[in-house]
């Protein structure tokens, strides 16, 4: 399983961390494999977890040329089983080499400023232009003067990170980035005698700048006052009974900790003794705190509302469900959207335009003027905003309804899939089998006689069907008869005796191999569970269980079809009858039925290779490699394994399918603000260019015209943040 877990986490780091075979020897090979010059200060426990892979004898890695050289005993393993190990490995450091990767691409480029810091800024702005336009404004300013008022000295000491910003970018990328832009257009504008043009392009830049640097913070800040864990100490129970209070990471798996009401739980465990009521919102989205008692499981970050309970630690610290959760979610910006990056390459394409277009304009016209105004009007800071806030907005909308969203590439591609692959146990149903019809088989037994024997056979089983076998006869409150002991058979079904007699639960080939046959004819399979019931040498009864579909999961798909879906199929492991039944019960256009997890992921690159953009939703282990494989893999509810919540892109944390829609309309919404965004910046600053260079506006009119088209899509973006569940 870690193998697994190891492979599918590494799947949204694309192939660069999996090994490629350059030369191989008896007992040597060379591997390379792209993402290790990423991990140069890992390099040396990168290779001492190689050389302790078994049958390795020594490991060198080389970062430069992005090697692996590997010393191996050919007599004790094969070159396939070192490739899969190291594969492992590898994995391992995919996350660590996609943080260092995007840290060097930003590392150097347009400067990114807290919102604090950006406040700060317009006020100092604010006061200097107060100051040298009242107080301290000046008669004619001629020569060095000009340099030497308010205005001028605050663009200039503003400008100074700017400037290093844009000489950095300028040495990495041998041109000039938005910031360089920026500060020639400060520079020239005080050139000019212009103080107030400098300061105010400066302000209206932070301006812009300080609305997506809100929203950003806000979305974060979102995500952590969801998912922390605020109570660092919890009341550890000791042997003799004392409770010591003590920090929560240095609890260990096995020991015992006492929660009170009011108090926020720092730990997933088992309840042993006592009840509470538990808001579990956080973590799993129901709105109603759920009542916990002795043998259920509580989740860190969930709070008891009421009551006192004593729980066995099962998880603490980074491997809580709530910690992998936030790290999911802090991952989120390693993973741009297509679009996003488009954007940035296309706006740093943009900046030398403003140069060429200042030369121009002062070769045509001699006005430095109006040559100014071609550098102060650019496409590349809305360009940029545009994508990037949109994005961020989106994920904290997302947050909000119980949906983590890893990464804006996610939202893109949720935007335009064209099929959805449902599987359906514990998905689109609810997981827990319910016995929907009875058929008496031999007329000496009554319905209450088939099903009291059938609980005898069943009563200690933790099978799923016979948990739907006892909870039907209790709820007709039908005794249990006195039974013997029972045996179980896997697969097949489970036997006991009463009175003596033999009894028999299961399948119809168990009943067979127990040479049991029936009075009356076996209805015709109806899509149902089929349990039968045999006593001595009759079949009896069948019970026919169904696993109900999901509240509201017929609602979902003809959401999802109003919402462009063309394409929605089911995929399961059961038999055709059960998806039949049920895929005409939810009004899906197909299913798939007894796959293995491997097919499931096989079904997923089919519809890709046809072209097919795949969102596909699951909530199990067996749902794990089509998760991986999807374009969009969606985790659905609060009893989605942890292997499901780590391969998949998006988690919700909510039971309702109806949250599966909600995140396509936003995707959706999503996309068309950010192309309402491209229009909005590219049509604005045209006009203004047009203007700047054929007419008398100043400069200050031409820089607030720029910034303001900034400031709109920002602002337009922000609806995201502001809008609900209609979204």
């Amino acid at each position: 399983m870690a193998f697994l877990t190891s492979r599918l986490k590494g799947k949204n780091s694309g192939v660069w961390m999996k090994s490629v075979t350059v030369s191989s020897l008896p007992g040597r090979v060379r591997f390379r494999a792209s993402g290790l010059k990423h991990l140069f200060p890992q390099r040396l426990e990168l290779a001492r977890e190689l050389a302790g892979i078994p049958g390795v004898r020594s490991a060198q890695v080389t970062i430069p040329t992005e090697g692996i050289l590997i010393l191996y005993a050919c007599e004790r393993v094969d070159l396939d089983e070192i490739r899969e190990a190291v594969d492992m490995v590898l994995a391992r450091y995919s996350m660590d080499a996609s943080r260092q990767s995007h840290a060097a691409e930003e590392d150097g480029g347009e400067l990114s400023m807290t919102t604090g810091r950006l406040a700060r800024r317009l006020v100092f702005s604010g006061a200097a232009a107060l100051l040298g336009n009242t107080v301290l404004k000046p008669g004619t300013v001629t020569g060095i003067g000009r340099f030497t008022t308010p205005q001028a000295l605050a663009s200039a000491v503003l400008s100074l990170p700017l400037a290093k910003s844009a000489l950095k970018g300028l040495a990495r990328d041998l041109r000039p980035n938005a910031d360089f832009l920026t500060v020639t257009s400060i520079v020239a504008s005080l050139l000019l005698g212009s103080g107030n043009s400098a300061l105010t392009i400066l302000a209206l830049s932070d301006l812009a700048e300080l609305m997506t640097s809100y929203t950003i913070e806000k979305t974060r800040d979102s995500i952590v006052s969801m998912l922390s864990v605020e109570d660092s100490h919890v009341w550890h129970e000791q042997n003799d009974g004392r409770l010591e209070r003590v920090p929560a990471e240095t609890l260990k798996k096995g020991e015992r900790v006492v929660i009170h009401t009011g108090e926020k739980i720092a730990v997933d465990g088992k309840i042993l003794s006592g009840d509470a009521v538990v808001d579990q919102s956080a973590i799993t989205g129901e709105f109603v705190p759920a009542q916990k008692v002795p043998g259920d499981e509580v989740y860190a970050g969930t709070v008891v509302k009421s009551g006192v309970i004593h729980v066995q630690v099962m998880k603490v610290g980074d491997d809580t469900v709530v910690s992998r959760i936030v790290g999911m979610v802090e991952e989120s910006a390693l993973k741009r959207a297509p679009i996003q990056r488009y954007a940035d390459r296309f706006s740093n394409y943009l900046v030398p335009l403003n140069f060429l277009l200042f030369a121009a304009v002062y070769l045509v016209t001699h006005n430095p003027e109006k040559a100014l105004k071609m550098l102060v009007i650019d496409y590349s800071c809305g360009i940029k905003l545009s994508t990037a806030t949109a994005f961020s907005a989106a994920i904290h909308n997302g947050v909000r309804q119980g949906m983590l969203i890893k990464g804006g590439a996610f939202i893109e591609q949720m935007s335009t899939a064209s099929t959805v692959l449902l599987d359906k146990t514990g998905t689109i149903t609810e997981g827990r089998p319910e016995i929907t019809s009875i058929h008496v088989l031999d007329p000496e037994f009554t319905e209450e006689q088939v099903i009291g024997l059938a609980m005898a056979a069943e009563e200690t089983s933790r099978h799923p069907l016979a948990h739907s076998i006892l909870n039907y006869g209790r709820r007709r409150r039908i005794s249990v008869p006195v039974h013997g002991e029972t045996v179980t058979v896997v697969a097949r079904g489970t036997r006991t005796t009463v009175e003596g007699v033999d009894v028999f639960v299961g399948s119809y080939l168990y009943m067979q191999e127990n040479h049991l046959s029936a009075a009356l004819p076996i209805p015709a399979p109806d899509g149902s569970i089929p349990n039968f019931v045999g006593y001595g040498t009759r079949i009896i009864g069948l019970l026919g269980a169904m696993d109900r579909p999901r509240e509201n999961v017929r609602r979902a798909i003809n959401a999802l079809r109003y919402e462009g879906v063309g394409d929605i199929e089911l995929l399961t492991g059961d038999t055709e009858a059960q998806a039949r039944l049920v895929a005409q019960q939810v009004g899906a256009d197909g299913y798939r039925a007894g796959l293995l997890p491997e097919h499931k992921a096989e079904a997923v690159l089919k519809l890709q290779t046809r072209g097919e953009t795949v969102i596909m939703v699951g909530d199990g282990i067996n749902d794990a490699p089509a998760l991986a494989y999807a374009d969009v893999g969606i985790s659905l509810g609060s009893k989605s394994t942890d292997i499901a919540m780590e391969t998949s892109d998006v988690v919700i944390s909510r039971d309702d399918p109806m949250t599966v829609p909600v995140l396509r309309k936003l995707a959706r919404k999503t996309m068309k603000i950010v192309h309402q965004n491209f229009a909005m910046v590219i049509g604005i600053n045209t006009v203004g260019l047009i203007l700047g260079a054929a007419s008398n506006i100043s400069v200050l009119a031409s820089a607030a015209m720029h910034n303001m088209s900034t400031i709109l899509v920002v602002g337009n973006s922000l609806r995201l943040l502001l809008s609900g569940e209609d979204s």
